[in-house]
């Protein structure tokens, strides 16, 4: 026979997880994924206009996926930008001018560092295409030390600063995506 004294207690133990806060519990019942992700970066304002600068914005409100791929989209899309155009450009600038070498050696050694990037990011495209997301949150992370490791190329003097903080940003707004793969797995 179960004494009276026991069932409150039960009933407490039962209900208390339902009210306690837990980001994983609200992100998974529908609330706006954008937000959840953007208040979580370290730069709201830039996470939110960066994700909304996608016409399928209105679906990554409810779909991780289609919020990682719009993630993953725009730092592979800036990625290109400075790999392939950027970069190669003052390279050629430099070497043809005569400019200082410090700083041809630092946008060659960027070059390096963005053709990490670049293969970290098409890895985790990749990855989601086939649902196999374990290592978002790594990749990111170390997409953020290459953009760091290219800006410590130059010594101060860096005439990549706003590239490579950009791309720390956008490193960011990834990981906090890869984040909703990790409470949802």
């Amino acid at each position: 026979m179960v004494k009276l004294g026991f069932v409150p207690l039960l009933i407490t133990f039962i209900s208390l997880p339902c009210f306690l806060p837990s980001k994983s519990f609200s992100a998974a019942q529908g609330d706006d994924l954008i937000i959840h992700v953007c208040k979580n970066t370290n730069d709201f304002i830039f996470c939110n206009d960066t994700i909304y600068s996608d016409t399928r914005a209105i679906y990554a409100r409810t779909s991780r996926t289609i919020l990682a791929y719009i993630a993953f989209g725009k730092a592979a899309e800036y990625t290109i930008d400075i790999k392939d155009v950027y970069l190669p450009s003052e390279i050629k600038s430099i070497a043809a001018g005569g400019g200082e070498s410090g700083i041809l050696q630092g946008l060659l050694n960027c070059l390096d560092n963005y053709k990490i990037v670049r293969e970290r990011l098409a890895h985790m495209l990749k990855e989601l295409d086939a649902v196999i997301n374990t290592d978002f949150d790594k990749l990111s992370l170390e997409i953020e030390g290459q953009a760091c490791a290219c800006e410590n190329n130059f010594n101060g003097r860096s005439p990549m600063t706003k590239m490579n903080d950009h791309m720390v940003k956008l490193a960011n707004i990834c990981y906090e995506v890869a984040l909703l793969y990790k409470l949802h797995n």
